[in-house]
């Protein structure tokens, strides 16, 4: 594991700004192609002191092959674009800790970051998980899965705490990508997999 690099706030917008907003991205992963991307729909606003994130798309998947690849902790370095690492440290039940190495990509320069998650299941269709790093204000997370009409409906929502700068065009930008880029990583995925159980059908 990379170690963290020691992040102290700035005064003004920073870079140290930019990689708390990338804590969802590690951008080192390219897009998704347009031919074999799931659509995906992605908001980004300010709502009093915390900064919000909602995502939503919807897949060509049964939810029971949803939730596995959403709780399939252990591989998401296999799937998500600039996770290094992901594994599963302790479990209790429903209670899961997991820890990643991310590498954010800002420009040219690259920086491993530590992340600890902890995580609650609510098995068949919600996860619930707070993301913590260094000094940086947690964020708060719910995935949550929805049976729909020939597949099924994945909706995130994501929140970060008060306790840094405002956020600028330049920022939510940058976070708006990275959401994008790991959300439809995600969602590949999931259509991948729903792909081969069907074909094993």
């Amino acid at each position: 594991m990379s170690r963290c690099l020691p992040l102290m706030p700035i005064r003004g917008r920073s870079v140290v700004m930019t990689l708390l907003l990338l804590l969802l991205s590690a951008a080192a992963g390219s897009l998704a192609s347009p031919a074999d991307a799931a659509a995906v729909s992605v908001d980004v606003e300010r709502r009093g002191e915390a900064v919000v994130i909602e995502a939503s798309t919807r897949l060509n998947s049964s939810a029971a092959t949803a939730w596995r690849v959403l709780t399939d902790y252990d591989r998401y370095g296999d799937f998500i674009p600039g996770v290094l690492s992901s594994r599963v440290v302790d479990r209790r039940g429903t209670t899961v800790t997991v820890e990643q190495s991310d590498e954010l990509a800002l420009w040219l320069l690259r920086m491993p970051l530590r992340i600890t998650y902890a995580i609650r299941e609510f098995p068949p269709n919600r996860v619930q998980s707070r993301a913590t790093i260094s000094t940086l204000p947690p964020l708060e997370s719910s995935y949550v899965l929805t049976p729909v009409a020939f597949g099924v409906r994945l909706d995130y929502v994501g929140s970060i705490g008060p306790g840094w700068l405002l956020l600028g065009r330049f920022e939510q930008g940058a976070l708006r990508r990275g959401v994008v880029r790991q959300f439809t990583a995600l969602a590949n995925e999931i259509e991948r997999r729903g792909t081969l159980a069907a074909r094993a059908d």
